[in-house]
C-alpha cells in the first residue's frame, strides 16, 4: 500500500470518527450504541497506484557546440517552432574561416612537393636506365676486348712460327734476307697489338667498374626520391586532415536543428562567449512536440510489484484541475533510487493531448490501475484499523499488501470477536476479504463508543491513541 492510500485511510478514519461525534451529540442521550458496524457486502475493488511525477517530452534533444566562440547570431527564441536543419544561431567565423585559408594552402605546398618527388623519382628512374645501359655496353667492349686478345695471340703464334722457319730457310739460302725482316716487322707489330689490346680490355673492365658504380649510385637515387615521394603523398593525406578539420569546424559555427519541433529553452544571447573544453554546454533544449508527453514517476516498492507496462493511468495537473488525462504506463525501470533510506523506482507514463496543454516541468497527480476483484466480500478499511488496536487485543502493525493476514472485529451475539483473515485488493477505502471466517451481511466493528462519543484508534502499533 502506498503513502498516499495510508493517508486516505486516516482522513477516512477522521471523518468517520466525526460523523460518530455529531451522531452522540445529535441524540444527547449516554445510551448510544457501544459499536459503531457495517454489514459486509460483495462489491467491486479497483486498487490503484497513486503518485506524483513531473511531465517532460517524450522526445527532448539538447542542442549543444563542440566548438568554442562568440555568438554573432540568434535566430530563435523561445517556443519556436522549428525545422530539422533549421539555422537557430551561429557563431562568429572569422578565426575559422582563416584557420581553414591555412589549412588549405598547407594543403597545395604538399601537393607541390608531391609533384616535384614524382619528377624527382621518374629523374632517377631515368638516371638508372642509362646506367644500366652504360654497364651494359662496358660489358659487350671487355668482350670485344678479350676477343681482340684472342686473335692478335693466335696471329703472334702465327707470325712467331713463320719468323723461326724464314730463318731456317735463310741459313740454308732458300729466301732472302728481306723475307725475314718482314717477318720479324709482324712479330713486333703483333706483340704491340696485343700490348693495346690488353690495355683496352683493362679499361673497358675500369669502365665497366665506374658504370656498376653508377648503377648502384642511380638505384640509390631513386630509392631515397621514392620514399621522399612517399612522406610527401603522407603530407598530403595529413594537409587533407587539417582542411577537413578546419572546413568541420567551421561549419559548426552554423548551429542547427536536428529534430522537428519547439524551443523549449534558450541559454545563449547574441555577444556571448561560449566554451566547449572538457563538455558541450546546452545552448537549446528542443522537444518534438508538446501533444506526446511522459511524466516520471517514483513508485514505492511496496507498489511496484503490482506495477506493469500497459496499466491505464488517469493524470491530472494543477493548472487544469477539472480535466482528466488518460495516459498508459510505457516503462517500470528496474534501477532502484534510495533517499534516506526510502526505496523508489522509476515509472514512465506515456500520456497524449491533441491540445498540447501539458507543459514540460509541470507536476502530475497520476492514478495507475493496477488491478480489479470483481464481485467479492468487501469491509470498510476502518474495519482493519479497529481490528489492529481493539480493546483487550494486543496492538499488531497495520498490514495492507494483498495476501496480508490481518484480524477483523466482527459484532456476533451482541460481542465482538476478532476473526483473522485474509486481505486482497484495497482501493483506500475498502478492503477484499479473500478468505476467513467471513460472511455477506456479518456486521463488522469499524469503531466502538466510549462517554457518548467514538474511541480515536491509530493505524499503527505503538502510535498516539485519541483521549
Amino acid at each position: 500500500m502506498g503513502v498516499k492510500q495510508t493517508i486516505r485511510i486516516l482522513v477516512a478514519i477522521v471523518a468517520l470518527g466525526v460523523a460518530v461525534a455529531l451522531f452522540v451529540h445529535a441524540r444527547g442521550s449516554v445510551a448510544a450504541p457501544k459499536y459503531v458496524t457495517t454489514p459486509v457486502a460483495y462489491g467491486d475493488i479497483a486498487s490503484n497506484v497513486q503518485e506524483t511525477g513531473t511531465i517532460n517530452p517524450v522526445t527532448e534533444v539538447n542542442v549543444g557546440t563542440q566548438i568554442s566562440g562568440t555568438i554573432s547570431q540568434l535566430l530563435v527564441d523561445y517556443n519556436a517552432r522549428v525545422k530539422q536543419g533549421q539555422v537557430l544561431a551561429t557563431l562568429d567565423a572569422t578565426s575559422f574561416q582563416a584557420a581553414d585559408a591555412q589549412a588549405q594552402g598547407s594543403l597545395g605546398v604538399a601537393r607541390a612537393n608531391a609533384a616535384a618527388q614524382r619528377s624527382a623519382v621518374e629523374q632517377a628512374g631515368a638516371n638508372l636506365d642509362v646506367a644500366r645501359a652504360n654497364l651494359k655496353q662496358m660489358e659487350a667492349n671487355i668482350e670485344t676486348a678479350r676477343a681482340n686478345i684472342g686473335k692478335t695471340e693466335s696471329q703472334l703464334v702465327l707470325d712467331r712460327t713463320t719468323l723461326a722457319r724464314d730463318r731456317t730457310l735463310l741459313a740454308e739460302g732458300y729466301i732472302a734476307q728481306s723475307q725475314v725482316d718482314i717477318d720479324t716487322n709482324g712479330v713486333t707489330a703483333d706483340e704491340q697489338a696485343l700490348r693495346a689490346s690488353k690495355a683496352a680490355l683493362a679499361a673497358a673492365q675500369a669502365q665497366r667498374a665506374a658504370a656498376a658504380s653508377q648503377g648502384s649510385a642511380a638505384q640509390a637515387q631513386q630509392a631515397t626520391t621514392a620514399h621522399q615521394a612517399a612522406a610527401s603523398e603522407a603530407q598530403i593525406m595529413s594537409a587533407r586532415g587539417q582542411v577537413a578539420q578546419s572546413q568541420y569546424n567551421l561549419s559548426r559555427t552554423t548551429i542547427t536543428s536536428p529534430i522537428d519541433g519547439i524551443v523549449v529553452s534558450r541559454n545563449i544571447s547574441v555577444g556571448q562567449t561560449v566554451a566547449a573544453s572538457f563538455q558541450t554546454p546546452t545552448l537549446f533544449v528542443i522537444a518534438s512536440n508538446l501533444q506526446d508527453m511522459e511524466v516520471d514517476v517514483s513508485v514505492d516498492e511496496a507498489d511496484v510489484g503490482n506495477l506493469r507496462v500497459g496499466n491505464a493511468a488517469l493524470i491530472t495537473v494543477p493548472a487544469f484541475p477539472n480535466v482528466t488525462f488518460h495516459g498508459t504506463v510505457h516503462q517500470v525501470r528496474v534501477n532502484p533510487t534510495v533517499t534516506q533510506g526510502v526505496v523508489t523506482y522509476d515509472a514512465v507514463v506515456t500520456v497524449h493531448d491533441d491540445k498540447a496543454r501539458l507543459l514540460p516541468g509541470m507536476t502530475a497527480n497520476v492514478s495507475i490501475a493496477v488491478a480489479t476483484a470483481k464481485h467479492v466480500l468487501v469491509v470498510p478499511t476502518a474495519a482493519l484499523l479497529y481490528g489492529s488496536t481493539a480493546a483487550h487485543a494486543t496492538p499488531s502493525p497495520l498490514a495492507g499488501a494483498p495476501g496480508s493476514r490481518v484480524t477483523v472485529t466482527f459484532l456476533r451475539n451482541g460481542k465482538p470477536t476478532r476473526v483473522p483473515v485474509v486481505i486482497g485488493l484495497s482501493d483506500g477505502e475498502r478492503v477484499e476479504i479473500a478468505s476467513g471466517d467471513v460472511h455477506e451481511g456479518d456486521s463488522v466493528i469499524v469503531a466502538a463508543l466510549q462517554s457518548n462519543r467514538p474511541r480515536s484508534t491509530t493505524p499503527f502499533a505503538g502510535g498516539p491513541r485519541g483521549r
